[in-house]
């Protein structure tokens, strides 16, 4: 019993410091009119000191995208260090209110062990949080999750269909792994052809991985049905066209492009993508 009260005592404390936040005490409407203004203002100004203090005067006033932004400022740091403890409390405070930007960044904070040690069951948490604002970045990080059991029990089928939320939205990265997918049948039937096509259009983006994908799954299809991979390319390539360089918008048997995908290229082993 005793024990019962003192959780009971340190969440009632808890719940009273979130009351005492100014966002806490603003009704929805009024902290998106205080954000909307935050980034009409922010928009204007170039300077980062001016930046930070407009951050900094609109988060006492309960601003949750000026908290975001804050997190984001402390995150970076001032060039002599970085702030982590104080970028998780702005992203933690923004996150409670529905700013995904927030939630994946302190997702991030957690998963790269930047608050003092690796956190995946967190990180597990706030990704989930903000794919349900279907942040595309979240989406992928999250099926990495599922994949691997980081964090959580594995569920290949919840991963092929977050890599497929996060490639709908012309996430190039997540064509490549959805292609590894329908390519080795992990959560999903296997199917060659399908992943010929997903792998050649992350190719014509420009993601390296990739380009050297592309040949191992080439080497085993028949010339019918690279040929009806090739067909299915040109659907995608007209699905995405928005997403792709526009030296490689042309025929299935052109060449590959030289230009890579700026947004997406990444060589980072663990699959963190920065929203930042």
């Amino acid at each position: 019993m005793a024990i019962k009260q003192l959780i009971d005592k340190l969440l009632s404390r808890r719940a009273a410091n979130e009351q005492s936040h100014p966002e806490a005490r603003l009704t929805d409407k009024q902290r998106e009119k205080l954000n909307h203004t935050f980034m009409d203002r922010l928009d204007n100004l170039e300077d980062p000191q001016a930046r930070y203090d407009l951050a900094v005067q609109f988060s006492e006033k309960g601003a949750t995208q000026a908290l975001y932004t804050l997190g984001v400022f402390y995150e970076q740091g001032d060039g002599q260090k970085t702030y982590p403890e104080l970028a998780a409390e702005c992203y933690w405070r923004a996150g409670k209110f529905d700013i995904a930007e927030a939630q994946y960044n302190l997702g991030l904070l957690y998963a790269q062990g930047q608050l003092g040690q690796v956190d995946l069951v967190s990180a597990h948490y706030w990704f989930t949080e903000a794919t349900k604002h279907n942040l595309a970045q979240a989406q992928f990080n999250l099926a990495t999750f599922y994949e691997d059991g980081l964090g959580c029990v594995e569920d290949l089928k919840k991963a092929f269909e977050l890599y497929q939320a996060a490639a709908d939205q012309g996430f190039v990265t997540a064509w490549h792994n959805l292609a590894l997918m329908h390519y080795s049948g992990k959560g999903t039937q296997r199917n060659p052809i399908t992943a010929y096509a997903w792998v050649l259009l992350a190719a014509k983006a420009g993601l390296k991985e990739a380009q050297e994908t592309e040949p191992v799954f080439t080497e085993e299809l028949k010339s019918e049905q690279i040929l009806a991979g090739k067909e299915l390319l040109a659907q995608l390539e007209e699905q995405f066209s928005d997403y792709l360089p526009p030296s490689s918008k042309a025929t299935p048997n052109s060449e590959e492009p030289k230009s890579a995908n700026e947004n997406n290229d990444s060589d980072d082993d663990d699959n963190f993508y920065e929203v930042k």
